[in-house]
C-alpha cells in the first residue's frame, strides 16, 4: 500500500488543529486576595451583539469609541471596559475579548 505524502500531510495538519482547537484558556485574578479564574467562557463571543452583552453582563464601567472618519473601509470600534475583562465592538457586534490581569 503506497500513501500519498501531499495527503497524509494534510491529514496530520487537520488533526493537530482540531486537537488544539479544544485547549481550555483561563486567567487567573487577584481580586481583594482572592483568586478568580476567568475563561473564555465568561466572556462574550465574536458576533454577539451590544444588545445582547449588556443584557447579560450590564452596563460597562467605561465606555471608549473610536475617533475620527467613519466609513465601511474604517468602522467604529468601541471598547466597554468590565474591570476584569474589556470587549471590542466593530459597528454593533463583538469583535475580540481581553481579559485583563
Amino acid at each position: 500500500m503506497k500513501l500519498n505524502p501531499l495527503l497524509l500531510t494534510a491529514s496530520l495538519t487537520i488533526l493537530s488543529l482540531l486537537s488544539a482547537s479544544n485547549i481550555a484558556q483561563a486567567e487567573i485574578l487577584k481580586i481583594d486576595g482572592q483568586a478568580k479564574v476567568i475563561t473564555k467562557a465568561d466572556t462574550p463571543r465574536r458576533g454577539v451583539s451590544m444588545k445582547s452583552v449588556k443584557a447579560k453582563y450590564g452596563s460597562a464601567k467605561k465606555i471608549t469609541t473610536s475617533k475620527g472618519k467613519v466609513s465601511r473601509k474604517h468602522p467604529r470600534i468601541t471598547r466597554w471596559n468590565y474591570g476584569n475583562f474589556s470587549v471590542y465592538f466593530e459597528n454593533k457586534h463583538v469583535v475580540h475579548t481581553v481579559v485583563h490581569r
